[in-house]
């Protein structure tokens, strides 16, 4: 993903950092390289990957307080 300070904010970087038990730059170059997807919002997840407990093709995944999305690919 190329510029995605025009997806995400500092503030969000640092909350996913933290869930996923990364530092900020491991969570900036997981976004760049497209290994960690950005949704804006659940709806827009659950119609790429649907509605389920358990997501086998992610490594982890979180819904922010913002309603984004953060899912981490295998």
């Amino acid at each position: 993903m190329k510029n995605i300070a025009s997806k995400v904010d500092l503030g969000e970087v640092i909350v996913v950092s933290k869930v996923f038990q990364l530092n900020t730059f491991q969570t900036v170059k997981l976004l760049e390289s497209g290994l960690m997807e950005i949704y804006e919002n659940k709806e827009d997840f659950i119609k790429k990957y649907g509605e389920k407990d358990e997501y086998e093709e992610l490594d982890d995944w979180c819904e922010l307080s913002t309603g984004k999305v953060f899912a981490k690919l295998k």
